[in-house]
């Protein structure tokens, strides 16, 4: 039961992770400028960090209580059919996420160091947020 309280207020949070995201696409959408784009963009790969950081904080706790109600509700939000891959899904989307967030950093940071490669991801990331922010907004 404990678990189950703590998962409830994990999805609190994450619903309002999830309203700030939509404020934000708003932002995005509306921005033309292109480095403050870039910013808004950050801080929308910060929030989707936190949210699977708060994933995974539920699913350790349910595995160590053994709470498989939960894990499978956490794997529903990760569409995985298997509750055991759960933790290892979150954890390959956390790494994801961060190195994301370090290559925009470093184009708005040095956008004379970052490399073509670099450049070239963050547009595809900016190109990927943008139709995002545009199905937060149908929402």
């Amino acid at each position: 039961m404990m678990v189950g309280n703590f998962y409830k207020n994990i999805l609190d949070k994450v619903l309002l992770l999830e309203k700030a995201k939509k404020d934000l696409s708003r932002q995005i959408l509306l921005c033309r400028e292109d480095k403050k784009r870039l910013g808004l963009i950050r801080q929308f790969f910060q929030y989707e960090l936190n949210r699977h950081e708060l994933f995974e904080h539920a699913a350790v706790a349910a595995m160590n209580n053994d709470d498989k109600k939960v894990l499978k509700d956490i794997a529903r939000f990760y569409n995985i059919d298997n509750e055991n891959e759960v933790l290892a899904a979150i954890r390959s989307e956390i790494n994801i996420t961060r190195k994301f967030i370090s290559s925009l950093e470093k184009v708005i940071k040095y956008p004379r160091f970052a490399s073509f490669s670099e450049r070239r991801l963050v547009k595809e990331i900016e190109k990927y947020i943008l139709e995002k922010a545009r199905l937060y907004m149908k929402l």
